[in-house]
């Protein structure tokens, strides 16, 4: 549980008894609620072009292989399909 803290002239913390959403000194989060932070901030931020384009061009690349190979399949048993 994140808890206020103030940082003392010595170096130490003090805990200061605001709230969390109200704390105007410092935040002191445990481990596990930092990792929830990163990951968050993480997903909320905008990817870079390259990962965008190459996102784009996979699933277009992906797209044309399967129409490719769906179209020769299709040539393959047109022709033992009877007439």
């Amino acid at each position: 549980m994140a808890i206020c803290v103030q940082l003392q002239p010595d170096g130490t913390l003090v805990p200061t008894g605001e709230a969390v959403s109200e704390c105007t000194a410092y935040v002191l989060a445990s481990g596990s609620e930092f990792g929830v932070y990163e990951a968050v901030n993480t997903a909320l931020t905008t990817p870079s072009s390259d990962v965008v384009s190459s996102w784009f061009f996979g699933a277009w690349g992906a797209v044309m292989v399967a129409f490719i190979a769906g179209r020769r399949v299709g040539a393959v048993l047109s022709m033992f399909k009877g007439r």
